[in-house]
């Protein structure tokens, strides 16, 4: 299996692949490097992580055919919750050379800085179009592929949906995190 194969499989297989596939043998160990935004590090590690989200995606990977040890390794870093420890964990991860990242969040941007080879697998973000990573939807360009949550558009109708329940003049209180800004811009013309 190439690695072109391996990344198609891992950012698309997880949707389109039905049950019972199995993946191609191969002869290669595919690093897939793992950074995660808010978990430990000790969380993350081996073929059944403690962290739940991750331990749902190395399923998957099984289900499809993958085996932990003989088709990929994993290669996490968790930020535990702390966005001043991004890039050096993101640097980190580069170093080994690892085939594939996967990673969320504020650790998109750290790896923005600091590959364009490795391939990344965005997951669920709120308009990586807006935000620099991909150059459409339809074609990413560039190393950044994934999921993308189109928060933004969802961001304005869920405002519209609550004027439209309370159509009088009433204030709305929006909360956001700090690394989501395109959202927060969203409602804040929205509004």
């Amino acid at each position: 299996m190439d690695r072109r194969g391996f990344i198609g499989n891992l950012a698309l297989g997880i949707l389109v692949v039905p049950r019972g596939a199995r993946a191609p043998s191969s002869r290669k160990i595919h690093r897939i490097g793992i950074l995660g935004n808010n978990s430990a590090t000790a969380d993350m590690v081996g073929p059944k992580p403690r962290s739940p989200g991750l331990n749902a995606f190395l399923e998957r990977l099984r289900e499809l055919g993958y085996v932990y040890g003989e088709h990929f390794v994993t290669e996490p870093r968790g930020g535990e919750g702390k966005p001043e420890r991004f890039p050096n964990l993101a640097a980190e991860l580069v170093r080994p050379q690892v085939d594939v990242i996967v990673a969320g969040g504020g650790m998109l941007y750290a790896l923005k800085q600091i590959t364009s080879t490795i391939p990344v697998v965005m997951m669920g973000i709120a308009d990586p179009v807006g935000e620099g990573f991909a150059q459409s939807l339809a074609h990413p360009g560039g190393n950044f592929t994934g999921f993308s949550l189109q928060g933004v558009d969802i961001t304005a109708k869920r405002l519209e949906l609550l004027k439209e329940l309370e159509p009088g003049a009433a204030p709305v209180a929006v909360l956001w995190h700090r690394t989501n800004l395109p959202g927060w811009h969203a409602a804040e013309a929205m509004a």
